[in-house]
């Protein structure tokens, strides 16, 4: 088995059929400098972007998931403030006006996939409360319907483009080399006891702005969305360090490593205790004998203990004892969450609402209208998309557990056993961090990144029965057409 990181990419237009489309994007880059020069470069950009998505360039595809943590905010008021968002839209457009170009869409056989009809009915069920819930459309639920968008459709986008275990292999030494250095930069602003001047480039302060307390956020706008995001992908490192060739064994070790000291940096209780869970759950799947398992829970019981009496005399606000405000606060919200889905118990109040809600139910002058989230998947998902959202997200969450343990147990090689834990480690460690955060909400780079492990795993489902197929037409062909 190879384990190339990197394939060569290979043309996917013959030069006469891509003249007409380079010409015309190049005279829409040329029209955008007479309409404005002030949107000229943003105009640029986008139209190299759609340019390179529809020619599907495999290093320019790899370069976008590879910053997808990276977040870049506009203090403007605009349906999608998050560039990093916008640009991800631009890249699916592109992406599938390339295949509408060429008649390879194939939509339908990507729709056919449970993981893909279960995203699109959760789309389906946010866009219902929004239309039926009491504050109806608004900034935030216009904003979080667009990310919820732009999350699914470059899940399908990953899904068609990754049609390959060359390119599988690829996207997945992407995202672990990303990670790596998302854990580096981490570190870095822990070292050097602030932000960085890059940072706050990318996140300019607001009237939401928090001021540095020791937690390191890396490219993601705030501590607990890195925490978030390093969850999802340290299951992949953990898989790949167990069962991974040489290379990726190094490759995911040093992942593991960066990867856990940055999240020790985000100083996320919640965070830290899903990557807990994550880690008893690999030690019981890879390692062999309950001895050994129970000798190495026992260690990682003692590391927990030592971490948490060094983090209560280093930082003992945040890995100590729990404040008496920030329990109090986290309360207040729940406690507002649960009012609003008493009030609409079938819809909720809209997906994005509850931001604009809270205010009216908590009077505080510690607690500002309009400026945080419920705190709480489970809460969250039945305030504002009621028990219709909230069921059908977690039907998505069981297809896709069902169908990362089923890939966990047949693979034939560590590739798929690696994406089946990874799955299931990034869901598990969502679920347990979700009791005091939802991420998604506050962080369009953890969003799109939980959909491009959806994504990674229903297309390693899709390549694997194509060769099973293809193997059983050799299988009964007549010899001499063998």
């Amino acid at each position: 088995m190879s384990t190339s990181p990197l394939t060569i990419p290979r043309p996917l237009l013959n030069p006469g059929r891509s003249l007409p489309f380079l010409l015309a994007a190049g005279a829409a880059a040329l029209a955008a400098l007479f309409v404005t020069v002030h949107w000229t470069f943003a105009a640029t950009c986008a139209v190299g972007i759609l340019v390179l998505a529809a020619l599907e360039n495999e290093p320019f595809l790899l370069s976008v998931v590879f910053l997808v943590p990276v977040s870049w905010v506009l203090i403007l008021d605009l349906p999608i403030r998050d560039v990093a968002t916008t640009a991800r839209l631009l890249v699916v457009v592109g992406f599938f006006l390339g295949r509408l170009f060429r008649g390879s869409v194939e939509l339908g056989k990507l729709l056919r996939i449970p993981i893909s009809w279960a995203s699109l009915l959760f789309i389906a069920a946010a866009l219902a409360s929004v239309l039926l819930g009491t504050e109806g459309w608004t900034h935030e639920s216009l904003r979080t319907l667009l990310r919820l968008a732009s999350y699914v459709g470059f899940y399908l986008m990953v899904l068609a483009w990754v049609d390959s275990r060359e390119r599988l292999r690829s996207v997945l030494f992407t995202l672990l080399a990303s990670t790596i250095v998302v854990g580096a930069f981490a570190i870095l602003q822990e070292i050097m006891g602030g932000y960085t001047s890059f940072w706050l480039a990318l996140n300019p302060p607001d009237e939401g702005f928090v001021q540095w307390e020791g937690r390191a956020p890396s490219f993601l706008s705030y501590a607990n969305s890195l925490a978030g995001y390093l969850n999802l992908l340290l299951p992949f490192a953990l898989a790949c360090w167990f069962r991974g060739t040489k290379a990726w064994k190094r490759l995911g070790g040093w992942t593991l490593l960066l990867g856990t000291i940055a999240l020790a940096c985000t100083q996320s209780r919640g965070g830290l205790v899903a990557f807990a869970c994550v880690v008893v759950f690999g030690i019981l799947h890879f390692v062999q004998g309950w001895r050994k398992r129970m000798l190495l829970i026992s260690g990682l019981a003692t590391l927990a203990l030592g971490f948490y009496l060094l983090g209560k005399a280093v930082s003992p606000g945040r890995l100590g004892e729990v404040e008496d405000a920030d329990a109090a606060f986290r309360l207040l919200l729940w406690g507002t969450a649960w009012n609003l889905f008493l009030g609409s118990p079938f819809h909720g109040v809209g997906l994005g609402n509850f931001q604009n809600l809270y205010g009216s139910y908590i009077h505080l002058s510690w607690i500002p209208a309009a400026q945080y989230g419920v705190h709480n998947l489970y809460l969250h998902l039945l305030s504002e998309t009621g028990l219709l959202g909230f069921t059908v997200f977690f039907v998505l969450l069981l297809i896709v557990a069902r169908e990362g343990r089923r890939q966990m147990r047949s693979a034939q090689d560590f590739l798929g056993n690696a994406l089946g834990f990874g799955v299931l480690g990034a869901i598990a460690a969502m679920l347990v961090h979700g009791f005091v955060d939802f991420v998604m909400e506050a962080s369009s780079g953890f969003g799109t990144m939980f959909w491009i492990c959806l994504a990674l795993l229903a297309a390693n489902s899709r390549i694997s029965a194509v060769g099973v197929r293809a193997a059983v037409l050799v299988r009964h062909a007549p010899p001499i057409a063998r």
